[in-house]
C-alpha cells in the first residue's frame, strides 16, 4: 500500500502543469533594426524597423509620403505606413537629424525610405 501510496504521489508530482504551460503564451515581437546613416539630405537619419531599405527614389510619383522640412521624428505607425510604402526626402530640402520610428515592412514588401526630386 506504501508502494501504491508513494508511486500515486510521484505520478501526480511530475504530471503537473507549470504555470509558464498553464498561462497564455505570447509571442515575441518581431527584432526590430535600427541603424544610423549619414546622407546628403540629413544631419543623421536613424532607422528603427523591420524589413526596411534606404536607395535613391528615381521616381517620385511613387512616394507614399514626404517628409516635410521641419519634421525630426516620422512615426510610421502615426502615419498609417504600411509594407511596401515609399518614404521620400525631397533632395531640394537640406533635413535635419530625422528619426524614422515603427516602420514594418516585409521580406517581400519591404518600406523603402530615400531621397527623390520632388516636383
Amino acid at each position: 500500500m506504501k508502494k501504491i501510496m508513494l508511486a500515486a504521489f510521484a505520478l501526480f508530482v511530475f504530471s503537473q502543469c507549470t504555470e509558464e504551460e498553464i498561462g497564455p503564451t505570447q509571442q515575441e515581437a518581431a527584432p526590430t533594426e535600427a541603424v544610423t546613416l549619414n546622407t546628403e539630405a540629413t544631419g543623421s537619419m536613424t532607422i528603427s524597423g523591420i524589413f526596411t531599405t534606404y536607395e535613391e527614389i528615381k521616381d517620385c510619383k511613387t512616394c507614399t509620403f514626404v517628409v516635410p522640412a521641419d519634421l525630426a521624428v516620422v512615426d510610421g505607425k502615426e502615419l498609417g505606413l504600411k509594407a511596401g510604402s515609399v518614404i521620400c526626402l525631397d533632395k531640394a530640402i537640406k533635413y535635419g537629424d530625422v528619426e524614422f520610428i515603427n516602420l514594418v515592412g516585409t521580406e517581400a514588401n519591404p518600406i523603402r525610405i530615400g531621397t527623390s526630386t520632388i516636383n
